[in-house]
């Protein structure tokens, strides 16, 4: 094995009855021979990518209880002749679940309307409303079915912040009629991304991807913009869009459809009004809240009041006109939200380090085997003896070549535990080696920055695939090994460890497997373990149908 210290070693809305020819006059200004319009097309187009959107997202095994449940607490809540225990029935169903929703509703509201601690869904119903409950409740049930690992992470995230932004909306709030929609109507503005979340997880990360790739800073304008112009080329609607079309579906009211839907203020300086008012509220609560989240949550509490002072202070000078509040009522309140927020956490699990992003990667269950101990040289040979046994089951049934390519990725990927991995192959027009499939942080742009010299090899990766041989870089900043890195690499990669397998025959190198670690000194692979890769490599060579070298 080769580490930095000895270089040379090797180591659904359904579409319209269509109308039969003739039996319906053509519409005016039109000649029966005319199709359809432009716009028409269009419109059409729009609604048969909406239905796949939607088909796709009915389809997961859990939307449909998700969906059933939204219906059901709407049906009850929209009902003049609804009963409290109906509405009981519906959103309890075990002691649990009646504590978050009282914690939730005490910090939304307790303040400007219980005017106490409410302790039972019967007099919260009673001072708020049957509709108003129903849709924290919404908020809950979809809060209790999140999924675990860092998916799961990112959504409580997405929880905890859409639930700050509600209740600075519903502080910021000055128009009491407004009250009772606004709150709801900024929980869930960002709908549309926690449903991308669980159903789409993958699209949106890649989204993510690009838009860091382009530098476009988190929470700006630009960023946002961008995103929905990639969605849009995706699935033909933003994913506000995407939110507000299972909102209608779901039966919701259209006082909180208005203020789901983002909005800027047509003039900064004039008081706003009506739909525009809630519209921007409840925008502005959630940029505030994002922005605020994102700052560390480091310092003394008088550091951390500080830097959220400043926050406020742009914010009212860009939107406090338009929305009656000056800088002192804006950081008061925001404040006041916060301390609530606070304790909203801590009552549905979720630390303030993890809502900000902040929180230490999960720990491993279990205890962590000693990268030098047998268990664990043992545990590894046995999943790198599983991956070689899948790929070649997947070589006898004749898989394409870049199904087994991206097969080997993964297995080498997850037996390793990787941060990411990537698959190079032999461009025939330049004879570079070029990145073609990606896993892991940052897999759908990472692939493009890999662009490998081979005759004459340029650095470190074309030596190393010229000469055949299978590298473990431990140390990345070990001075000898950082110098014949490419630029692209220090810039654009950046991992303090890595491994890779070239794919060569005889004749030519065809290819190169790829994977790191954030860290140095944290990739381990061990002699048994290295012939296992050799050997994981060749099926990938067996793929491609070229001659394997002997391991």
């Amino acid at each position: 094995m080769m580490s930095a210290d000895d270089p040379s070693s090797v180591t659904a809305n359904p579409e319209p009855p269509a109308v039969s020819a003739g039996l319906s006059p053509p519409a005016p200004g039109r000649t029966p021979r005319e199709g359809p319009s432009p716009e028409e097309q269009e419109d059409a187009l729009r609604r048969e990518r909406l239905q796949r959107v939607m088909q796709r997202i009915e389809a997961q095994p859990d939307f449909a209880s998700t969906k059933d449940s939204m219906l059901g607490i709407q049906k009850v809540s929209h009902s003049d002749r609804s009963h409290v225990r109906a509405l009981s029935n519906l959103i309890v169903d075990d002691t649990a679940m009646v504590s978050k929703l009282l914690r939730l509703i005490n910090a939304a509201y307790y303040k400007s309307v219980g005017g106490g601690r409410i302790t039972s869904i019967q007099r919260a119903i009673a001072l708020m409303g049957f509709q108003s409950i129903g849709l924290l409740a919404s908020s809950l049930t979809m809060f209790e079915r999140l999924p675990k690992g860092a998916d799961g992470a990112a959504l409580r995230r997405e929880f905890a912040r859409s639930q700050f932004a509600a209740m600075l909306a519903h502080d910021f709030c000055h128009q009491h009629k407004l009250m009772d929609c606004i709150y709801s109507a900024a929980l869930f503005q960002r709908l549309g991304y926690m449903l991308g979340g669980l159903y789409f997880a993958e699209e949106l990360r890649a989204f993510d991807d690009q838009l860091d790739e382009r530098e476009l800073a988190v929470g700006s304008v630009e960023r946002q913009q961008a995103h929905a112009k990639l969605a849009k080329a995706r699935w033909g609607l933003s994913i506000e869009e995407i939110g507000l079309e299972v909102a209608r579906r779901w039966g919701w009211p259209d006082s909180v459809l208005v203020g789901m839907r983002r909005r800027s203020a047509a003039n900064p300086q004039l008081e706003l009004t009506g739909d525009e008012y809630v519209g921007v509220l409840c925008t502005v609560a959630n940029d505030l809240a994002d922005e605020l989240m994102r700052l560390p949550d480091t310092g003394t509490s008088e550091e951390k009041s500080g830097a959220r002072r400043r926050v406020v202070e742009r914010f009212a000078a860009a939107q406090g006109v338009a929305l009656c509040l000056g800088p002192e009522q804006l950081h008061e309140r925001v404040e006041h939200a916060k301390l609530r927020w606070d304790d909203l956490l801590s009552g549905l699990g979720i630390s303030v380090a993890e809502a900000s992003g902040n929180a230490p990667e999960p720990v491993q269950k279990g205890p962590k085997l000693d990268p030098n101990s047998q268990a664990y040289k043992q545990e590894l040979a046995e999943k790198l003896a599983d991956a070689i046994d899948h790929l070649r089951r997947m070589n006898h049934k004749g898989s394409e070549v870049m199904e087994v390519t991206e097969a080997a990725l993964r297995q080498l990927k997850d037996a390793l535990g990787l941060q990411r991995a990537v698959a190079c192959l032999r461009d025939s027009d330049t004879g570079r080696l070029t990145g073609r499939i990606g896993l892991g942080d940052k897999a759908t742009t990472l692939p493009a920055h890999f662009d490998i010299a081979l005759d004459p090899p340029t650095d470190l990766f074309g030596m190393l695939c010229s000469k055949n041989a299978d590298t473990l870089i431990t140390n990345t900043a070990d001075p000898l090994i950082a110098q014949r890195l490419p630029d692209w690499y220090h810039k654009k990669v950046n991992a303090g460890a890595f491994l890779l397998l070239p794919l060569a025959t005889d004749r030519m190198v065809v290819g190169m497997l790829y994977g790191d670690q954030r860290d140095a000194g944290t990739l381990h692979v061990h002699p048994r373990a290295l012939t296992l890769l050799k050997t994981l490599r060749n099926e990938v060579l067996r793929g491609m149908k070229l001659p394997v070298p002997m391991v």
